[in-house]
C-alpha cells in the first residue's frame, strides 16, 4: 500500500520545524542537566541530616517558620549554594549548540540528498533526451514529495511523447518519400519513354503523366493540411450552410468515380439540417470519406452519408456495405500511410493521408471522427462536429 502523497512545502516544513525543535530540546536538556549535577553536588557537600531537611523544606507549604528555617540553613550553609555565574551558562549553552551543530548539518545533509536525488534523476534523463535518447525515463520515487513525483511523472510523459513523435517523423518520412518516388518514376519513366519514342506523343501519355504529377500534389497538399493543423495554425472560415445541399455537392464531384465502380450514393440529411464550420475544410473531409467508401465498397454497392444531431453536437456518417474493418484496422484507422491487408488504396492512386488529414480537420473545428464496423457488414465513419453555440468563426 502506497503512502499518501505529501506537499514539498508540508514535506520540507515539517521537517525543518521537527530540527529546530529538536535542537532547542537538546539545548535546554544540557542545562537541565547541568543544574541537576549542581543540585547533586551541593548535597554532596551538606551533611546528609541537613539535605534531607533542606529537601523537605523545598518541597513543603512555604509557611513563615520553614522560612525562617530556609534561611537558618543557607546562611550557616551559603558558602556551598554559590550558583553557577551567567557567563558560566552562556559558555555551557555555546558549547552544547556547537555540539549539536554536526547532527543538524547531518539531518540538513539528508534532507538536501531527500530533495536534490530526485531533481538529479530528471536532470541525467534530461541530458539523455537531449542527446536522442527518447526512451529514456526518470525514476519516480515513492518517499518523494508529491511535487517531485509530478515533475518525474511528466517529464516521463513528455519523453514518451517525444520517443512518439520521433517515431512517427521516422515513419512518416520513410512513407513520404516512397509515396512520392512512386509517382514520381512513373511520370518520369513515362516523359523518358516518349523522349526516346518508345511512348508516341500522344494526348493520352500526357494525361498518364498529369495523373502521377496530380498525386504527388494531392500528397504535398495533404501534408501541409496535416502540418498546419498539427501546429495549430489551420485556419477555418465559420459559416453557416445547409448540410443536404452540401452533402448533395459532395456526392455529385464523386459521382463518375461512383459509376466507374458500379455505386450509387444515398444522400440521407434531412433538407432542413443546418450546421456552422469551415465549408471548404469540412467538403474535404467528407469527399476524403466518399473516395474512402468508394475504394473499400463491394462493387455494385451503396455508399451512404447520414447526419445525427442532439443539442451539443453534429455528426456526419459516411458508410458503405464493403468488407468489415476490425482489430488493428479499427485503432488505426486514422494513422497517416497506414493501410490495413483488406485496403486497396495503395493500387486505386490512394495517398494514405486522406483519414489523417479526416481527423486533423475535425479536431481543428473542435471535434473527432471514429471509424465503427456496421452492422450488417461494411464500415461507417463518423464526424461529430460541436453545434453552432459552441463554434464561433
Amino acid at each position: 500500500m502506497t503512502s499518501p502523497r505529501r506537499s514539498l512545502w508540508a514535506w520540507l516544513t515539517w521537517r525543518m520545524v521537527a530540527l529546530a525543535i529538536a535542537a532547542t530540546a537538546a539545548v535546554q536538556a544540557g542545562m537541565w542537566l547541568r543544574y541537576s549535577y549542581w543540585d547533586d553536588k551541593v548535597d554532596a557537600q551538606l551533611p546528609s541530616a541537613i539535605s534531607a531537611e533542606l529537601r523537605e523544606l523545598e518541597g513543603a507549604p512555604p509557611t513563615e517558620e520553614n522560612a525562617r528555617r530556609l534561611r537558618e540553613i543557607y546562611g550557616q550553609y551559603g558558602d556551598r549554594f554559590v550558583m553557577p555565574s551567567e557567563s558560566d551558562d552562556l559558555l555551557v549553552q555555546a558549547l552544547l549548540s556547537l555540539a549539536i551543530v554536526p547532527f543538524v548539518v547531518l539531518f540538513a545533509l539528508f534532507l538536501a540528498r531527500r530533495i536534490v536525488r530526485p531533481v538529479l534523476d530528471v536532470a541525467a534523463a534530461a541530458e539523455s533526451v537531449s542527446k536522442g535518447h527518447f526512451s529514456t525515463r526518470a525514476p519516480v520515487i515513492d518517499s518523494a514529495p508529491a511535487e517531485l513525483q509530478r515533475l518525474a511523472n511528466h517529464f516521463n510523459t513528455m519523453a514518451q511523447r517525444l520517443e512518439a513523435y520521433d517515431r512517427e517523423l521516422q515513419d512518416s518520412s520513410a512513407a513520404i518519400a516512397h509515396e512520392l518516388r512512386t509517382p514520381l518514376t512513373a511520370a518520369i519513366g513515362r516523359l523518358q519513354g516518349i523522349v526516346d519514342e518508345v511512348f508516341p506523343f500522344e494526348e493520352k501519355q500526357i494525361r498518364t503523366v498529369l495523373d502521377q504529377l496530380g498525386q504527388i500534389h494531392r500528397i504535398i497538399g495533404d501534408l501541409q493540411v496535416l502540418s498546419l493543423a498539427q501546429g495549430g495554425r489551420l485556419r477555418l472560415e465559420i459559416t453557416q450552410f445547409n448540410v443536404h445541399d452540401f452533402v448533395d455537392e459532395r456526392i455529385s464531384w464523386a459521382r463518375p468515380f461512383l459509376q466507374e465502380r458500379g455505386l450509387v450514393a444515398v444522400n440521407h440529411v434531412g433538407a432542413e439540417e443546418t450546421m456552422r464550420a469551415d465549408r471548404g475544410r469540412l467538403g474535404q473531409a467528407v469527399s476524403a470519406l466518399i473516395d474512402n467508401a468508394i475504394r473499400y465498397a463491394s462493387d455494385g454497392g451503396v455508399v451512404e452519408v447520414d447526419c445525427r444531431a442532439d443539442a451539443s453536437a453534429i455528426e456526419l456518417i459516411v458508410s458503405d456495405l464493403g468488407k468489415n474493418a476490425q482489430g488493428e484496422d479499427l485503432a488505426r484507422f486514422f494513422e497517416r500511410f497506414w493501410r490495413g491487408e483488406w485496403s486497396r488504396s495503395r493500387h486505386a492512386g490512394g495517398t494514405g493521408l486522406g483519414l489523417s488529414v479526416v481527423q486533423a480537420i475535425c479536431k481543428a473545428h473542435g471535434g473527432h471522427a471514429e471509424v465503427a464496423a456496421r452492422v450488417g457488414g461494411g464500415t461507417e465513419i463518423r464526424i461529430r462536429l460541436p453545434r453552432e453555440d459552441k463554434l464561433t468563426a
